[in-house]
C-alpha cells in the first residue's frame, strides 16, 4: 500500500475507519442488550393523579404487559397543570428504555397549539411506542332537556344560540376541542362551562343545572341504565356494543366530530429502537388476553394495540386537526 504524504498507510486507514467504528458500536451494543431487555424494572410516568381514568388504565395495562416482559412496570404519578408536569418529567428522563410515559392525547396533540408555557416539545422530545386503550365518549344530556335525539339537540341549540351549557373537564382538554368541532360541524353555539373534573359536572347534569357534556361510559353507566341521564350519540366511529341504540355522529352526517380518547406509551426521544420494539412485541400479545379485555371493558374502554408507525400517524393527523380548531376557536388552556 503506498504511503500518503509520508504517513504510514495502516495508520491512515485506522484514522478513516475509527469514526465509522464509533458510529457502529452503540448499535451493536443495543442489539446485544435487546436480548436481555428489560433487565430491571421500568418506570412509567403517569401525568395524572392516582385513581383517575388514565391512572387506572396505566395500571391495568402495565400489570398485563409485565407478564410478557418478565419485569415490573412501576407507576409513578406526576400530576399537575393538566398533565404538563408529568409529561415534562418524562421528556427529561434518560432515554434508555427504562423510562416511559403513559399518557392521554391532550399533552401530546393539543397543548402545543395553545398559548401555554411548555417545558417540553411533544414532537421533538418523544417517540411513539403504542396505543393500548381507547375510551370512547358519549354526548350526555340532563334528564329534562327537551331534546331526546342528536337531531333534536342540534335543532334546540340552533334555536337558542349561546344558551345551551356544555360542561368541559379542563380548558383545552380533548373534549373541549371536540365540543368546538361539534359547534362548527353542526353550525351551533354551545356555551362551555369548565369543571375541575367529571364528578361535579355529573352532579350538575343530574340536578338540571348543566345541559350537556361529553363523558366516557364508565362514569355514567348506572345513570344511563336508570334513565337519569340521556346518551344522544357517541364520538366513536361506530356504535358501542354496550350502547347499541346510541348512534355515532357520522350517522347523521357529522363524521368530522368522530374521535376517541386514547391512552398510550411514549418514550423519550433517543430511546434505542430495539428496546421500543421489544416492548411493543409484549404489547402485541395483550389482545389474546380475554380477562384483560374484560377488565378494560369494565372501565369503559377498549383494548386496541396500535404500534409505533400507526400511533405516529394518528398523532400527526390529530395535531393537524386539533391545531386548526384551537387556533380558529382561540381556545386557551390554563397556566
Amino acid at each position: 500500500m503506498p504511503k500518503l504524504d509520508g504517513e504510514d498507510p495502516v495508520r491512515v486507514t485506522r484514522k478513516l475507519l475509527l469514526p465509522l467504528f464509533a458510529l457502529f458500536m452503540p448499535w451493536t451494543s443495543h442489539a446485544q442488550d435487546a436480548a436481555s431487555y428489560p433487565s430491571r424494572p421500568i418506570r412509567v410516568i403517569v401525568p395524572q393523579p392516582p385513581g383517575g381514568g388514565v391512572d387506572v388504565s396505566a395500571r391495568i395495562a402495565s400489570e398485563a404487559v409485565e407478564k410478557h416482559l418478565g419485569q415490573r412496570l412501576i407507576i409513578e404519578n406526576k400530576p399537575g397543570a393538566g398533565g404538563r408536569i408529568g409529561t415534562a418529567a418524562a421528556a427529561r428522563a434518560t432515554p434508555d428504555g427504562y423510562n416511559l410515559l403513559f399518557t392521554p392525547k391532550t399533552p401530546i396533540t393539543i397543548f402545543q397549539h395553545m398559548k401555554l408555557k411548555l417545558e417540553f416539545d411533544p414532537e421533538r422530545d418523544f417517540t411513539p411506542v403504542a396505543i393500548v386503550i381507547r375510551q370512547p365518549g358519549l354526548l350526555i344530556t340532563r334528564p329534562s332537556l327537551p331534546a331526546k335525539t342528536l337531531v333534536e339537540f342540534i335543532a334546540l341549540a340552533k334555536d337558542n344560540p349561546g344558551k345551551l351549557t356544555f360542561g368541559i373537564q379542563g380548558l383545552g382538554s380533548e373534549f373541549h376541542v371536540a365540543m368546538e368541532i361539534l359547534n362548527r360541524a353542526a353550525d351551533i353555539e354551545l356555551r362551555a362551562i369548565p369543571y375541575q373534573g367529571g364528578s361535579p359536572a355529573i352532579v350538575d347534569l343530574l340536578a338540571d343545572r348543566l345541559d350537556a357534556m361529553f363523558l366516557v361510559p364508565a362514569a355514567i353507566r348506572e345513570h344511563l341504565a336508570n334513565r337519569r341521564l340521556n346518551a344522544l350519540a357517541t364520538l366513536n366511529a361506530r356504535r358501542l356494543v354496550d350502547f347499541p341504540d346510541v348512534p355515532a355522529m357520522a350517522e347523521i352526517g357529522l363524521a368530522e366530530v368522530t374521535s376517541s380518547s386514547w391512552f398510550g406509551y411514549m418514550a423519550p426521544s433517543g430511546t434505542p429502537p430495539v428496546f421500543v420494539e421489544k416492548f411493543v412485541e409484549a404489547l402485541r400479545r395483550l389482545p389474546s388476553d380475554a380477562a384483560l379485555a374484560k377488565r378494560i371493558t369494565d372501565i369503559g374502554g377498549e383494548l386496541d394495540v396500535a404500534g409505533p408507525a400507526e400511533f405516529a400517524a394518528i398523532i400527526e393527523a390529530e395535531r393537524r386537526q386539533y391545531g386548526k380548531i384551537v387556533v380558529e376557536s382561540n381556545i386557551e388552556g390554563s397556566n
